[in-house]
């Protein structure tokens, strides 16, 4: 009788078996690691940007670094024109201000000349009722000191007598009938003066018809 090799149970892997699954199993290992090198690394909620999205994104912010120039130089271009304006009002009223005050100085100075005059003409009345020449000679002087004051400030006395009458210089208060003056200042009742081409006082006359 032929005898038969047992294998035994039939649940027992053949011999080599084992190293077989080991190879098999260090081959599937190798290939997940090529795999996962291969693959990007993403992490968790960060999601990888495209390159096309990145550039739009730098184009905006370029755009809104020009738009923000753009207003920057408006802007200044406003306040420079504002300044300019302004300025050019302040160089106005300045002017203005100072022919104000120019005018208004000449005005005072009229109206105290205007009222000196009447002093002045009782002195020059006085200086011809005076006999005693030396008391004369005193109340000249003061006479003097009122031309010089007059003169500093420009006051001169209105050319009358013997003059032709001129209504923008005399005012004629008596006439008389003189055909060979006829026209002209005879006699001067009250001198005249005027500053600075500006009469302050018209000369008061008597014209011959």
């Amino acid at each position: 009788m032929n005898k038969k090799n047992k294998r035994g149970p039939e649940s027992e892997e053949p011999v080599g078996a084992e190293s077989v699954n080991e190879e098999v199993a260090e081959a599937g290992n190798e290939a997940a690691n090529a795999q996962a090198e291969t693959e990007p690394v993403v992490k968790e909620g960060v999601s990888a940007e495209p390159a096309e999205v990145a550039g739009e994104a730098d184009s905006a912010e370029d755009a809104d670094d020009i738009d923000i120039v753009a207003l920057a130089q408006s802007k200044m271009e406003e306040y420079k024109d504002t300044l300019q304006r302004v300025q050019a009002e302040f160089d106005n009223y300045r002017k203005r201000n100072a022919e104000a005050v120019k005018q208004a100085r000449a005005e005072g100075v009229n109206e105290t000349i205007l009222q000196m005059l009447p002093v002045l003409d009782t002195v020059e009345i006085a200086i011809g009722m005076i006999n005693d020449e030396a008391t004369k000679a005193g109340v000249e002087l003061i006479r003097k000191k009122f031309a010089e004051v007059f003169s500093h400030y420009g006051v001169e006395e209105i050319e009358a007598e013997g003059a032709e009458f001129d209504p923008a210089l005399h005012n004629a208060v008596m006439q008389i009938e003189d055909a060979e003056n006829a026209g002209k200042v005879v006699e001067v009742l009250r001198k005249g003066y005027r500053r600075n081409g500006k009469v302050i006082r018209y000369a008061m006359v008597k014209v011959a018809n």
